[in-house]
């Protein structure tokens, strides 16, 4: 009988924050006026232990108590920062938490959630994973421009495709017009996706990209085998026609980098110029390879367009099979 009396007492006394505690926190981070931040996170009294003073970036300091101010189920950290935070600051939290789920509100309005997860005795929260603004327009050039150049080089179904195109393209002119072709469809849908106005599943659009892969393939095996199809007529026709929803996959790509409200413009624009330096760069390295090979060998080798072909397609038929699966599962 005292066992549960006892029993009772500590239940009737415990935390409920910790009864019900799974380990992940949830917090806000909230931009105020003169560049004042206030960073609040839910938690019972009896966790105070688990939230150490945030590690923040050096141009900004606590403002009044570094370990917070504890208020009904909450615990309150403010602090000042001589400039705006932007994407480049990096907020450490030395919580001993399994996870943050942290929700922003920067001063103009944009709010942001993401989760944090703990590491290395630590919960890195990088601002650039939450829109914070890159701070200058050159700030913003390099930001972008960087991130655009990296997802094209990375990006390898664009860059099979891209390849695939080389194979059937036959000319200095006709090369530049295709490519110019690409460059302006994806830009228009990449622009037209990020500002809201046209909207699709990024898991069909990968789909129908792995797909326009495999219609590049079977028209320049049909071409070896003497039947021409309109890719070999018309290449900028059928680039501009897929690059179309190659520019949603790269809006899907830029929608999960974030992009601060206010940057948009420039943001769509240098990321632009960035996917359009990695494609150059790209197509400048084949056709150097190409070079160097038609230079090294007297007699040309047979049979690499249908081999390229065959490879390429059947890379592009496995993500078809894999991407449409994921559709449906």
């Amino acid at each position: 009988m005292k066992s549960l009396l006892l029993t009772l007492l500590l239940w009737m006394t415990f935390d409920p924050v910790i009864a019900h505690d799974i380990g992940v926190s949830q917090a806000s981070l909230v931009e105020q006026d003169n560049n004042i931040y206030q960073l609040t996170v839910q938690a019972g009294r009896s966790m105070n232990a688990l939230f150490s003073s945030p590690v923040l970036p050096k141009q900004c300091q606590p403002v009044g108590i570094p370990r917070g101010i504890r208020h009904p189920g909450q615990l309150k950290f403010e602090f000042s920062c001589e400039q705006k935070l932007t994407a480049k600051d990096i907020i450490d939290l030395p919580w001993r938490r399994d996870g943050v789920m942290l929700s922003v509100t920067w001063s103009d309005g944009t709010a942001v959630k993401r989760l944090f997860s703990y590491e290395s005795g630590n919960i890195r929260i990088p601002l650039a994973e939450l829109q914070a603004s890159s701070g200058s327009w050159l700030d913003v050039a390099k930001r972008y421009t960087k991130l655009g150049i990296e997802h094209i080089l990375l990006g390898i179904d664009h860059l099979l495709f891209v390849l695939a195109l080389l194979l059937i393209v036959r000319g200095r002119w006709m090369l530049v017009k295709t490519i110019t072709a690409f460059t302006i469809a994806h830009s228009i849908t990449l622009s037209l996706a990020t500002l809201g106005f046209v909207y699709v599943p990024s898991r069909p659009v990968e789909a129908v990209i792995a797909l326009s892969i495999v219609f590049l393939c079977i028209e320049i095996i049909h071409a070896q085998r003497g039947k021409i199809g309109i890719t070999f007529h018309y290449p900028w026709i059928v680039a501009f026609t897929f690059g179309l929803l190659h520019g949603l996959g790269f809006a899907s790509a830029l929608s999960e980098i974030g992009l601060a409200h206010a940057e948009i413009p420039l943001a769509l624009l240098f990321f632009n110029v960035g996917v359009e330096i990695g494609q150059l760069l790209f197509v400048g390295a084949v056709l150097t390879i190409v070079w160097v090979v038609g230079r090294l060998w007297v007699k040309p080798i047979r049979y690499v367009h249908l081999t390229s072909a065959y490879i390429i397609g059947t890379i592009a038929t496995y993500w078809l099979i894999q991407r449409v699966a994921i559709i449906f599962t």
